[in-house]
């Protein structure tokens, strides 16, 4: 990949201008609803249009628009929460009670990926334990790939919404965390963890 740098020049066809020379320069772009903020760009000479993005200016869109954020707002039973809170502890008790949510994302990975096994996954809904009054929120932001990895996961297990899907995650944590006395996956846990403490 040619990597060009601002103020480089380069000839250029321009819609109103014909042929003409470009400049590079930062600019603000506008791709749908998103905008780039100072992105290198091919600007004419004449007109001061901008006329075309380099590959690297490609790259570096594409990584902002896969950091956009979408919010996922469910209610829960509040001993959902509490289990979080006890898997964060036991994987390092200096870990923030926002780890729950890594800790969340973290295992939808692990189970659309197959790491971890997903059999059964809409069974642990069924159990009295799940069953209890939803008088707690639960909101996280999270990436485009954690949607579609969201999505995944439903269509492959057969769950009718986000709620149940994360519920149904939540209890596998309990099982994988809180109730072994020594979780299998506990070493990697720690190495994930290390980040956040």
């Amino acid at each position: 990949m040619k990597v060009v740098k601002e103020d480089g020049q380069q000839e250029v066809e321009c819609p109103s201008c014909g042929l003409s020379q470009a400049t590079y320069k930062l600019r603000d772009v506008r791709l749908g609803e998103q905008v780039n903020k100072k992105v290198l760009v091919a600007v004419c000479n004449s007109c001061d249009k901008a006329l075309s993005v380099p590959t690297q200016t490609t790259v570096k869109i594409k990584s902002d628009h896969d950091k956009t954020r979408y919010s996922i707002d469910i209610r829960l039973p509040a001993h959902y929460l509490d289990i979080l809170t006890l898997a964060s502890h036991r994987i390092n008790p200096a870990l923030a009670e926002s780890f729950g949510k890594t800790l969340i994302l973290y295992y939808l990975h692990a189970l659309n990926t197959e790491r971890y096994p997903s059999k059964n996954l809409a069974n642990l809904l069924h159990s009295d334990f799940a069953k209890a009054k939803s008088s707690k929120r639960l909101s996280m932001k999270i990436s485009r790939s954690s949607l579609d990895e969201m999505r995944s996961l439903m269509e492959n297990q057969g769950f009718k919404s986000n709620t149940d899907l994360l519920k149904s995650i939540i209890l596998k944590i309990h099982d994988d965390i809180v109730l072994k006395r020594i979780p299998k996956h506990l070493a990697e846990l720690q190495n994930l963890a290390a980040v956040f403490a």
